[in-house]
C-alpha cells in the first residue's frame, strides 16, 4: 500500500483542485511564495512516506466552512514514524480561495518534498507545514523566508521608523485578538499614500509566544527591507508584511454594488485604435543657446535616426551621437510594427514642436509609445521623473474601495512578469464579477534591469496611485523608465507566444460606458 499511496494521493488531489475548481473560477488564485523541504529524508515506501502522504491527504480535505486553521498528528507504528501538520489561512481571505490554496499547497509538497521528514509552503493566502517534531503550540522561526519589494523610497529613516512603528501597533492589536491573532491597520505617509500593515500568528500559540514571534519578524523587516516600499517575513508560526498598496480586504458596512465603477475614456483611447493617441510631453527647464547649432545638429540626426528604426520589428531602440546627446522610443509590445512606426514618427514631429531643438531634455507620452532625449546619458537608469498620470480620485479620504485589493495585487503581478520577461513587459486579466473583468499592463524600457523594472513598476504601484481616494476602475500612470494601464476592457493585444507577433482576432473593443527633470 506504501508504494502506491503518492501516485494516488497526487490523483486524489488533482481531483479534488479540478472539483473545486468551478466554485473558485471567480475568485482569485492562490499565489504561491516559498518552499522549503528539509534534507532529511525517509527512504521511498515506508510507512512514514505512507504517513505523510495520510497527513496530506487529511489536510486538504479540511480547510472548509470557516475552518482557516486546524492541525492533526497521523500516530505511526513507533514514534518516529509520527507525523504533526497544520494549515493556516489568511483571515481575511474567503473560505473557497483558502480550501484552493491548501489544496495547492498540500500538491506542490506532495510533488516536490515527497520524502522530506519536515516542509513547510507559504502561499499569499496560506501556509502548510508537516514535521517528525511536536509543532503544535510551539513557537518556531525557522525555516523562514524574507521578501522585499524592489522600489526604495525617497525618505527611508522615517519611512521606516512609520513601518516599525505600525508594525509593532499592529502587532498588539492581533494578541489582543487570540482566537485568530490576526490584524491589520493602516497609517498615513507621503501626504497621499497609506502604509498597509499585516500581521498573523498560528492559533495555537499563547499570546505571549505570538507577540515573540511577531518581535522577531518584525526586526527581521531591518535586515531584508531597510528603505524598501514593501516587505515580508515568514515564519512557521507567524508573519508580517506591509506595502503602500491594499493587499488585503478591509471589513466594509456598505453591501458591494453589482458593477464596478469604471473611469470614462476617450473613444480614440477605449479600443485598439490605429491612431496614436498623444497623452503629454514634458519640456525641461534648461535650454541651449540658439546660437549652439551644434546640438541643434545633433538633435536633429538623433531624431532622425530614432524614426528610421521604428520602421522594422523593434519596439525599443536607443542611440546617441557623439556622445553628447541621448534618446531612445519604447512602442508598446503588442502594436504591430506599422504603428510603433506611425507613433514614433508623430512623436519625433510633435517633440520638435513643442519643445524646440533648444531643450536640454524631453520626453513625449502617446497611447502606443514614449520617446525622449537628453543632453546626458541615461541609458539603464531607472528615472520615476518626470511622471503622467490619469487617474480618477476623489476629493477627500474614503473608506477603502473593495476593488483596490484586488486591482493592487493584479498590478503587482503584473509587474513580475513584466521584470521577468525579456520584453520587460506584461499583461494580466482577473474576473471582478460575472459581468466586469480587469485588463493591466506593465512596460519598462528594455535596457533596464529585472530589478530596475520591477522597482520602477513597485514605486509606481506604491507611491503614484492614490489607493484610499482612487474612484473607479481605468487610469495610467507614466514614468520615462516604466509605465502601467489598467481599464475594464481589453486596450491591449494578446501576444502569440509561438510566434512573438499581436493577435488581434483576440482584442475586445468597447465603447466607453508636473514635475520637471
Amino acid at each position: 500500500m506504501p508504494s502506491n499511496m503518492t501516485h494516488l494521493l497526487l490523483l486524489l488531489l488533482t481531483f479534488l483542485s479540478l472539483v473545486s475548481f468551478a466554485t473558485t473560477e471567480a475568485q482569485d488564485d492562490p499565489f504561491y511564495l516559498y518552499q522549503f523541504c528539509s534534507s532529511d529524508k525517509t527512504n521511498p515506501n515506508t510507512s512514514f512516506q505512507f504517513n505523510v502522504n495520510n497527513l496530506l491527504s487529511n489536510l486538504s480535505s479540511n480547510p472548509t466552512g470557516n475552518a482557516q486553521f486546524y492541525n492533526t498528528t497521523i500516530t505511526g507504528e513507533t514514534p518516529s514514524d509520527s507525523i504533526y501538520g497544520l494549515f493556516m489561512c489568511r483571515a481575511d481571505v474567503s473560505s473557497q480561495l483558502c480550501q484552493q490554496c491548501v489544496l495547492d499547497a498540500t500538491l506542490k509538497l506532495s510533488s516536490e518534498c515527497p520524502l522530506s521528514k519536515q516542509a513547510v509552503i507559504w502561499y499569499e493566502e496560506c501556509m502548510l507545514w508537516y514535521s517528525t517534531a511536536l509543532i503544535f503550540s510551539t513557537m518556531a522561526t525557522t525555516p523562514n523566508s524574507t521578501m522585499q519589494n524592489s522600489g526604495h523610497v525617497p525618505n527611508p529613516e522615517s519611512f521606516m521608523s512609520l513601518v516599525f512603528s505600525t508594525l509593532n501597533q499592529t502587532a498588539d492589536k492581533a494578541t489582543i485578538d487570540n482566537k485568530k491573532y490576526f490584524a491589520t491597520k493602516e497609517a498615513n505617509v507621503f501626504g497621499s499614500q497609506t502604509l498597509y500593515c499585516l500581521v498573523q500568528c498560528t492559533p495555537n500559540l499563547s499570546p505571549h509566544d505570538c507577540r515573540t514571534c511577531l518581535n522577531d519578524a518584525i526586526e527581521n523587516i531591518s535586515g531584508c527591507c531597510e528603505g524598501r516600499i514593501g516587505g515580508r517575513v515568514l515564519f512557521p508560526s507567524c508573519n508580517v508584511r506591509y506595502e503602500l498598496y491594499p493587499f488585503y480586504t478591509i471589513p466594509s458596512s456598505t453591501s458591494t454594488p453589482k458593477l464596478l465603477p469604471e473611469t470614462k475614456t476617450s473613444h480614440a483611447d477605449s479600443n485598439f485604435s490605429e491612431d496614436p493617441v498623444y497623452l503629454s510631453h514634458n519640456c525641461s527647464n534648461k535650454t541651449f543657446s540658439a546660437s549652439n547649432n551644434t546640438f541643434q545638429a545633433y538633435h536633429t540626426t538623433l531624431l532622425s535616426n530614432l524614426a528610421s528604426n521604428a520602421t522594422s520589428s523593434k519596439k525599443f531602440y536607443k542611440t546617441n551621437v557623439s556622445d553628447s546627446v541621448f534618446g531612445l522610443f519604447l512602442c508598446r509590445e503588442d502594436l504591430p510594427s506599422g504603428l510603433c512606426g506611425d507613433c514614433v514618427q508623430n512623436a519625433t514631429h510633435q517633440i520638435s514642436l513643442k519643445c524646440d531643438r533648444s531643450f536640454h531634455e524631453a520626453i513625449i507620452w502617446y497611447s502606443h509609445c514614449m520617446l525622449r532625449y537628453s543632453y546626458r546619458n541615461f541609458f539603464s537608469k531607472l528615472e520615476i521623473s518626470p511622471m503622467f498620470s490619469e487617474l480618477n480620485t476623489t476629493n477627500k479620504d474614503k473608506e477603502q474601495n473593495f476593488f483596490t485589493v484586488k486591482l493592487a495585487k493584479t498590478l503587482d503581478q503584473t509587474a513580475i512578469q513584466a521584470g521577468d520577461s525579456d520584453e520587460r513587459y506584461g499583461t494580466n486579466s482577473a474576473k471582478l464579477n460575472d459581468l466586469q473583468t480587469l485588463y493591466t499592463l506593465a512596460q519598462c524600457t528594455q535596457d533596464l534591469s529585472t530589478e530596475d523594472c520591477k522597482g520602477c513598476l513597485g514605486i509606481m504601484i506604491g507611491t503614484s496611485i492614490p489607493w484610499s481616494r482612487l474612484g473607479s476602475i481605468g487610469g495610467r500612470v507614466l514614468y520615462p523608465s516604466c509605465n502601467i494601464r489598467f481599464e475594464l476592457f481589453q486596450f491591449y493585444r494578446d501576444i502569440d507566444k509561438t510566434t512573438g507577433t499581436p493577435t488581434p482576432e483576440n482584442v475586445h473593443l468597447a465603447l466607453p460606458c508636473v514635475n520637471v527633470f
